[in-house]
């Protein structure tokens, strides 16, 4: 679980992958409001082609936190990419929030055999 904060919020980030083919790669998010004034969460932009980004509606209260959940298509859950989906919150400096969503090749020691 990996947290970090973005004046005016805190966001966590956890992630599963389902283990069944024909599945959707799911991660959700939490995002925690740290200011002192209620926000709204809008997504302005997304890789709309593979990805599916559930933000819920309403304001996001002083203290309180939602939860954002994004899906990854399985066509390209095992393909290298490299995209990103942006939030904007409605403080008086309209925050942006750029969550990034990759699969990189990950380099390791060769296997070796016996």
């Amino acid at each position: 679980l990996k947290v970090f904060t973005i004046s005016p919020a805190l966001v966590s980030l956890d992630s599963t992958r389902t283990e069944e083919q024909n599945r959707p790669c799911e991660y959700e998010f939490a995002i925690l409001n740290v200011s002192s004034e209620a926000l709204d969460l809008a997504l302005i932009s997304s890789p709309h082609e593979f990805v599916e980004v559930d933000v819920p509606g309403g304001s996001l209260s002083p203290g309180s936190e939602k939860k954002v959940r994004v899906k990854v298509d399985h066509t390209v859950a095992d393909q290298l990419f490299n995209k990103s989906f942006t939030l904007e919150a409605s403080d008086s400096a309209r925050t942006r929030i750029t969550v990034p969503i990759s699969k990189a090749m990950r380099w390791g020691p060769a296997p070796t055999s016996n």
